[in-house]
Parts: C-alpha cells; sequence; structure tokens
C-alpha cells in the first residue's frame, strides 16, 4: 500500500508541475482499480513501465504520465502464481475521464482437496469445511471437498460421527482427533487421513 501511495503521490505531484517524469510529457496518470487479487506475482505493462502490484491492492497508478490524445494500452506482462486476471477498458486514447476506468479482474485457480478414509462401516459420517459439507456413505473409502482456493489455509472438521462409530483424523492437533488443518497446494491434494474405529 505504501509503494501505491508512493506512485499516487508522485504522479499527482507530476500533474502538478507538468513534469515530463520520464513520460511522453503530459500531466495525466494512468491509473485503474484490481478485484480479486490474492496472489502475489502480478506485472503490468504499458509503454515499456512494468507495474508490480502486490496481493490484496485495489488499485494501481503507472508512474509514467501522459497526455490527452495520447493512446495507452495496459496489457498483463505476469499473472500472479496461483491465479488468473484479465483487464477491461485497458487501451484507448487518453482524456481526463478515460484514463481512470481500467478493471483488473482476477481469480485464484481451484483445485480439490480430497483424503483417505478407514473402516467406515455405517452411516452419518459429516465432514465440513468452511460452508461446505460433505456425507460419506458406509463403506467409503475416500472425501473430498472441490474448488478449494490456491494457497488458501483449510480446517476440515468432523461435525456429525457415524453411528457407532468414532472417526479421528491422523496427526490431528485436537485432542479428539475431530479436525484437521492445512494448506491447499497448486495442484489436487491430499489432507489427512480419517480413521474411523468402533466406540
Amino acid at each position: 500500500m505504501k509503494n501505491l501511495y508512493l506512485r499516487s503521490m508522485l504522479a499527482a505531484a507530476c500533474a502538478v508541475t507538468l513534469a515530463a517524469c520520464g513520460g511522453s510529457g503530459g500531466n495525466l496518470y494512468l491509473q485503474g482499480t484490481v478485484t480479486g487479487l490474492a496472489k502475489d506475482g502480478l506485472i503490468l505493462l504499458n509503454d515499456g513501465e512494468n507495474l508490480t502490484v502486490p496481493a490484496g491492492q485495489s488499485s494501481f497508478v503507472f508512474t509514467k504520465l501522459i497526455k490527452t490524445d495520447d493512446r495507452y494500452n495496459i496489457t498483463i506482462a505476469q499473472q500472479p502464481k496461483g491465479a488468473v486476471c484479465s483487464i477491461t477498458n485497458g487501451s484507448g486514447k487518453a482524456t481526463s475521464y478515460s484514463v481512470s476506468t481500467a478493471y483488473v479482474v482476477c481469480t485464484t485457480n481451484t483445485y480439490p482437496l480430497s483424503g483417505t478414509i478407514t473402516g467406515l462401516t455405517a452411516g452419518g459420517l459429516y465432514l465440513v469445511m468452511g460452508p461446505n459439507g460433505t456425507s460419506p456413505l458406509a463403506g467409503t473409502t475416500s472425501y473430498k471437498f472441490d474448488a478449494v482456493p490456491d494457497g488458501s489455509p483449510y480446517s476440515i472438521s468432523v461435525l456429525t460421527q457415524p453411528t457407532g462409530l468414532k472417526c479421528r483424523f491422523q496427526g490431528s492437533a485436537s485432542a479428539d482427533g475431530s479436525d484437521t488443518v492445512g494448506t491447499m497446494g497448486s495442484a489436487a491434494t491430499s489432507a489427512a487421513t480419517l480413521d474411523c474405529t468402533p466406540q
């Protein structure tokens, strides 16, 4: 955020003094909004200037000033790791009304998160991860949650135990073994095994 603030101040100072600041001698600075950027690595490009936009940023400002009627074309020089971004209104002819209309929208890649189940001989098991849940049937040997964002922390819990059984996650830090935590990988990822035994 500090870097964005400094860029904004530099651009504003240039606009006031009508200084060239390495651009084409204009007094307009090219900027836009960013949504959904949860990963680092995004680099935008315009007129030879590379601009790094860090994760969590909601806007961007190029430091090279442009003048009215200059053509601009903002492109993505590098996608963030584990995400895909696209640009709307990224090109055009500069006016005082058009240099802040670019929108960068980013979507984090998602992958399935799954694990093994042993000893599930009865129904009633219900696993939850955030707002999502799954109910593996008796005899099922695995569980899965779809569309988990790349690099996000996760926590899977046993909300309901199966009839007559006690299920525990291997390596769980909780006293009763009823949950497991981890970080989603950049591909389909395996979570802890859930062992079910008679009570």
